[in-house]
């Protein structure tokens, strides 16, 4: 009979060629063992589930010198320019629903100078079946917000015979500065008249907000200050960091420590033996019905069902 120790670290071997692979998304049943090797593999599990999550908010698991490569606007179009599909994040930053960007030429997104560029090189683009290249073009939203965007432009013939797509991408990067100084130099700016003080985000200010960012998830118990304090604490004031943050990661500063909340009890509950009242407290929620209320709306289940 083969020697269960023996098969546990050969599990734990294999998780670990995985992750050296780049795969996070393999983890290990916890064992019925209360010994060494059960608590390696709850370990293990704790940290691939912590290092899968960095790549979706940071694109690398050590980000911090490195640049994140995010796809942050998405249009599909056709030979006319008439948008096709478009991402959740697109209509986030645009401040738009789908149905008032789907159907509508990529005109109506775009400033006036802008329009007269892309109408300027649609014709040249379609010229030939597959091509690629990079337009610089600014977007504006309902409310005056203008982001000016390099767009990565793909121009390829539909296999289901409807002629010529364009697939419109921009890229975020979000760590590091990999083009020199001033990438961030006017890459967001409100125009003027919405009745908004004019706000620019530097280098500077994006790391502030970086550090914001990397103080929640190094902490999730510990509670923030209000907004107005935690600008002051940060050297900033409470518009730039509130309008930084979401612009930089998709949702506020309070809505983000409570998703890393939910995210890390979830992660103890499904690898640990910690009673749910203790996971709560861990991670931050004094109320227990508030925690279970939020976990459900969140991801289906309540903590308890989740661990049966």
């Amino acid at each position: 009979m083969p020697n269960s120790d023996d098969f546990r670290v050969k599990r734990i071997q294999r998780m670990l060629l995985e992750m050296a692979r780049g795969n996070f998304f393999f983890s290990l049943e916890p064992s019925d063992k209360n010994d060494n090797v059960a608590s390696l593999v709850v370990m293990l599990n704790m940290v691939n589930e912590e290092i899968r999550a960095s790549f979706i908010h940071q694109g690398f698991a050590n980000a911090h010198n490195t640049p994140q490569y995010t796809i942050q606007m998405s249009l599909l179009m056709d030979a006319q320019g008439t948008i096709e599909m478009v991402n959740n994040k697109a209509c986030s930053l645009l401040a738009r629903l789908p149905r008032d960007i789907i159907g509508h030429p990529l005109t109506n997104l775009l400033t006036e100078s802008s329009q007269k560029k892309w109408v300027k090189k649609l014709p040249s683009l379609l010229k030939k079946e597959y091509t690629e290249m990079v337009l610089t073009l600014e977007f504006k939203t309902p409310n005056g917000l203008l982001l000016n965007k390099d767009c990565n432009i793909s121009i390829f013939q539909a296999l289901d015979g409807t002629g010529q797509k364009i697939i419109l991408d921009t890229v975020f990067f979000s760590k590091g500065e990999p083009f020199g100084k001033g990438l961030w130099k006017n890459a967001l700016k409100v125009s003027k008249g919405t009745g908004n003080p004019k706000v620019r985000l530097s280098q500077e200010d994006i790391q502030m907000i970086r550090e914001v960012h990397d103080m929640i998830i190094n902490d999730v118990k510990k509670d923030l200050p209000k907004l107005k304090d935690l600008a002051l604490q940060m050297g900033t004031n409470e518009f730039k960091l509130k309008y930084g943050f979401k612009q930089l990661y998709g949702t506020t500063i309070f809505k983000f420590l409570i998703q890393e909340r939910l995210r890390k009890a979830k992660t103890l509950i499904q690898y640990t033996s910690l009673s749910i009242k203790t996971i709560a407290h861990m991670t931050g929620f004094k109320s227990i019905p508030h925690f279970s209320r939020a976990f459900k709306e969140k991801y289906g289940k309540s903590p308890s069902n989740l661990r049966e």
